[in-house]
């Protein structure tokens, strides 16, 4: 419609071969695509027009990124057992996704929504493909590929779809992440030479699960547009992970107070620290004068605050504690946490910069982009595995550094095979990134067993 408006009355729609023929008599022809059209469609028509019009003028406006997916679509249909289609019913480029998947003759599903999925179809499939038009939104892609995760296959147990269910709740109440920040509060014992106790890894445990949550119920902006299931999962378990999260934070208040008053004090200062962040700070009368009303408003802030806290939690609050501490220690494993963590978070912002782009939220991605932020991840790994290489040659730390290269040495994999394009965006992405964080407490355990 609306390419045929700037025709002047003089343009003509079709769509096949036959109608060629239903054109008017013309000297001077002009043919042109859609820029999503079907591009073999598109070539028997030109053939087509050619023939009745030799003089013709012809053009293949079709976009190449659309060109590019239809042959995508050609090729995944010939690796797969059937093939799932996003997009909306009305958009010709999805139609024409389906359209040449069905021609390969695989079973095709054009769907809009999870909830169209045929469930029981796709049960008896062992390898589905998922497409999607080229405007269809990310995390409408994201729900379908998460519905289709969770179907029980033919060769799946009870057992493997319970597994499957309990790491999912794990991931999305946020239970995971703070089993990371346990892990690596134990690691951080050794590495800073202190002694190894239960009360430290609780209390990071008990900290960033609560935090967590409360920021997330807090955040009214990108999070429903990043990840659909979570703000789902947490919206249907509101009431469980509210008071879960008020027990964790008194929990966190209680550990604290049994390390001393100054734990106590500096414990309660991070929570209300971390609460605010997602608080507006400025009054509702002179708000619109203010460009940031809350500390999430500042470019960037995010990775960095939420690593200085990990940060804080993990290295700093033990020196607040009665014993002698090797200043040393302490400030290579507070740069070391600092780094991952900081890594960590970046990372996820990549992977929700489509809805923080949403809503306006100006992360470390939409400053840089994307290829510069995975630089820059990469070479704070790089800068992280010298300090560790280094350290225990100086007598700075023991050899347990050399353990934690395993860790650093993952995740500069992982985000290789990221740039690649090897890994896609979903749950089992996260579940590799927060095993990085579990793997520096097994490293831990196994170093403190041998030792």
């Amino acid at each position: 419609i609306g390419l045929k408006g700037y025709g002047q009355g003089n343009a003509h729609i079709i769509s096949s071969t036959e109608e060629v023929s239903d054109l008017p008599d013309a000297k001077n022809l002009l043919l042109v695509a859609q820029t999503t059209q079907n591009e073999r469609v598109f070539d028997e028509i030109a053939e087509a027009v050619k023939t009745r019009y030799p003089e013709a003028l012809i053009f293949n406006t079709i976009c190449d990124a659309t060109s590019e997916r239809q042959k995508e679509v050609k090729s995944l249909a010939s690796q797969v057992e059937g093939v799932v289609v996003v997009g909306g019913y009305h958009s010709g480029n999805t139609q024409r996704l389906a359209q040449i998947s069905r021609e390969s003759g695989k079973p095709t599903f054009h769907v809009e929504t999870e909830k169209e999925l045929d469930r029981e179809r796709l049960a008896t499939m062992d390898v589905i493909g998922v497409t999607a038009g080229a405007s269809t939104p990310n995390w409408m892609i994201r729900n379908v590929v998460k519905e289709i995760e969770s179907i029980r296959g033919r060769g799946e147990t009870w057992m493997g779809q319970w597994i499957k269910k309990a790491l999912k709740f794990l991931l999305l109440s946020n239970m995971m992440v703070a089993l990371g920040a346990l892990c690596l509060s134990y690691a951080a014992g050794i590495l800073s030479d202190r002694k190894l106790d239960i009360m430290h890894p609780l209390l990071a445990f008990l900290y960033v699960y609560g935090m967590r949550v409360f920021n997330r119920f807090l955040d009214k902006g990108a999070g429903s547009y990043n990840d659909p299931e979570r703000a789902g999962f947490y919206g249907r378990h509101k009431v469980f992970l509210t008071l879960s999260a008020i027990a964790a934070i008194v929990g966190a208040l209680a550990v604290s107070f049994q390390m001393g008053v100054l734990v106590l004090a500096a414990t309660a200062g991070l929570s209300l620290l971390g609460v605010s962040y997602s608080i507006p700070l400025v009054p509702v009368s002179v708000r619109h004068m203010w460009k940031y009303t809350q500390m999430r408003d500042i470019p960037g802030s995010k990775n960095l605050l939420e690593a200085l806290a990990w940060a804080a939690v993990i290295a700093l609050i033990p020196i607040l504690e009665p014993f002698d501490m090797h200043w040393t220690n302490v400030m290579m494993t507070f740069l070391f946490v600092l780094m991952m963590v900081f890594v960590r978070a970046a990372f996820f912002d990549i992977m929700e910069v489509q809805g923080d782009l949403v809503v306006g939220v100006e992360t470390l991605p939409i400053m840089l982009g994307e290829r510069k932020t995975l630089f820059l991840l990469k070479t704070i790994i790089t800068c992280a595995a010298i300090v560790l290489v280094i350290a225990p040659l100086i007598g700075a730390v023991g050899n347990f550094a050399y353990l934690m290269l395993i860790p650093l040495f993952a995740f500069s994999i992982m985000l290789v095979i990221y740039e690649k394009g090897r890994i896609r965006n979903g749950p089992m992405l996260e579940y590799m990134v927060e095993g990085n964080f579990l793997l520096t407490g097994l490293l831990a355990l196994a170093w403190q067993i041998m030792s």
